[in-house]
């Protein structure tokens, strides 16, 4: 995705902690690196995009529960596809980082004079 050597443990842990609790402890955790400085801001820019979206283990049982309610005579079939529609979310989620990581410029200092 682009992150810089020193950050992919910081960042995986991040996506681990996505897929296995959810984004908003994944953000949490972000945050705590953010202000403790521990991870750079192009890995920050790119973990804030890995992030991003409703692609862990629990969205597996919340699509199950709710397309097997609406349509019982498939549950057997949508049940199959959760696993793989979770692993396509995630995917979609990290070719959005890859793009960013790809644009990621260092902060353009800002003049006293404007033009």
């Amino acid at each position: 995705m682009g992150v810089p050597p020193a950050d992919c443990l910081s960042v995986g842990s991040l996506i681990g902690t996505k897929i296995v609790v959810n984004e908003f402890a994944g953000f949490y955790l972000l945050g705590n690196m953010i202000d403790e400085g521990t991870i750079s801001d192009k890995a920050a820019t790119i973990a804030t995009y890995a992030l991003c979206g409703f692609s862990n283990i629990g969205s597996i049982g919340i699509t199950s529960a709710v397309v097997g309610t609406m349509i019982p005579n498939k549950k057997h079939w949508v049940t199959k596809l959760v696993s793989s529609a979770m692993i396509a979310g995630n995917m979609a989620c990290f070719m959005t980082a890859a793009i960013a990581g790809l644009f990621y410029t260092e902060k353009i200092q800002e003049d006293d004079n404007p033009i």
